[in-house]
């Protein structure tokens, strides 16, 4: 008499191979995040000067809005101003690895979120009001660029910016 036990019962095996390969597949289908949310909108912008200037000094026009590099002033402590700061501060911290988020005209629930992100990177993210912006939130690092609308802000995104863009400038200081 033979024994059917010795191998592999490959008719209960793979429906249950089926069966995983199905459930991964279709758990990914339905809460990946959609990739058009997710892929890097940010631009990359010409690197203009480094030069430093004093702090009232007159500067030349920066080549994009805010700016992403070019002559600066003293850099000051990374977080969260209520305030606007001047450009040439903001471009030292960029030159020195951080990521400079600017906002203007956005909800209390908008800029409690970017608090939240300048308070969890303060090391390496500095966020301020800055009225002079032709968007609503943008991300600058050293010679790359990102707006958004309020609507479109998502602390993912910002949080895959800063990641990404940190100490990606001549001055490695960001932590």
């Amino acid at each position: 008499m033979k024994n059917k036990n010795k191998g592999i019962n490959f008719k209960i095996l793979l429906p249950i191979i089926l069966l995983i390969v199905l459930s991964v597949l279709g758990y990914n289908q339905i809460f990946k995040t959609p990739s058009i949310i997710m892929a890097d909108m940010s631009k990359s912008i010409p690197i203009q000067n480094r030069d430093h200037i004093n702090q009232g000094e007159t500067l030349q026009v920066y080549n994009s809005n805010p700016p992403t590099s070019g002559p600066h002033a003293g850099a000051i402590k990374g977080g969260f101003y209520s305030r606007e700061i001047l450009d040439i501060n903001g471009v030292h911290n960029l030159e020195h690895g951080f990521t400079w988020i600017t906002y203007r005209n956005i909800s209390p629930d908008a800029i409690a979120t970017l608090k939240k992100i300048a308070k969890r990177y303060s090391g390496r993210v500095l966020v301020s009001e800055r009225m002079a912006n032709d968007t609503q939130i943008a991300m600058a690092s050293w010679g790359r660029l990102d707006k958004m609308t309020e609507s479109s802000l998502s602390e993912d995104y910002v949080l895959r910016f800063i990641k990404k863009y940190t100490n990606k400038s001549p001055e490695k200081f960001a932590k």
